[in-house]
């Protein structure tokens, strides 16, 4: 065999080894690398997804702190709310008791009714116990009652009063309507004589008042009977519930800087 054919067959015979050896080596080490290279592409994607997860769940966590934060104010502003509520309902009850306590008596003749109404007090009194037939000034026993509970309402401090005078369907004739000529006026005469006295006599704070006639459109009972129209015949005192607090008055403005 001459050299060049040996050489030959030599290098055939490195080429077949080594690519012998690749395949048998290298070969599978290249595939198990970009086998690899994928797991660490696969778990570098699965890293990233769980960081937009973690991400969006941090977010929901914020907005419900954000929530559970604003819940807890309001079950505070409600527990606030609640215990002034309370608070209210406590000195309405109390106020109710002394009526029942001063006006014992005339509750029992069934000349006058205290009621709560949720948050409000209503005293019904029959136009009888405060004035004559006909009048809207307060006679001597009407004064007496009305000075028993003005001294109550002036202890209720901050709550509206609204005084309203009713009236049976009867139409007001002879001398009398030139004074009052329908049960309007009168209505309103009675009303505002019994706002007055608590103004002027009980102190009442002025502001808190006020006198509404009703004339015969409010009837409690039936005016066909006797008993009725003297039921229908009434002055209601109306205890509100407290009035809200007044807002804080703006910061004046600075005065200007005199010039030089």
């Amino acid at each position: 065999m001459s050299l060049g054919k040996a050489l030959a067959a030599g290098l055939v015979l490195v080429a077949v080894v080594v690519g012998a050896l690749y395949w048998w080596l290298y070969r599978p080490q290249h595939a198990e690398l970009q086998e690899a290279q994928g797991r660490a592409a696969e778990a570098e994607a699965q890293v990233t997804r769980l960081e937009a997860q973690v991400g969006r769940l941090e977010g929901r966590v914020a907005d419900l702190e954000t929530v559970r934060d604003q819940l807890q104010r309001t079950s505070v502003d409600l527990q606030e709310q609640v215990a002034e509520k309370e608070k209210e309902l406590l000195a309405l009850r109390s106020t109710q008791d002394e009526l029942l306590t001063e006006l014992k008596q005339e509750i029992a003749d069934r000349q006058i009714e205290v009621e709560r109404i949720r948050d409000q007090l209503r005293v019904e009194m029959v136009d009888e116990i405060l004035f004559d037939s006909g009048e809207a000034h307060l006679k001597p026993e009407g004064l007496a009652v009305m000075k028993r509970i003005g001294a109550v309402l002036k202890r209720a401090s901050n709550r509206r009063i609204e005084v309203q005078g009713h009236t049976d369907n009867v139409p007001i004739r002879g001398e009398l309507a030139r004074r009052y000529p329908t049960n309007w006026e009168l209505s309103a005469a009675r009303a505002t004589n019994v706002a007055r006295f608590l103004q002027d006599t009980a102190e009442v704070e002025a502001a808190l008042l006020s006198a509404v006639a009703l004339s015969e459109y409010r009837p409690r009972d039936g005016n066909d009977t006797e008993a009725g129209r003297r039921r229908n015949r009434r002055i209601e005192i109306l205890l509100g519930p407290p009035l809200p607090a007044p807002a804080p008055a703006p910061a004046a403005a600075p005065a200007p800087r005199a010039g030089p």
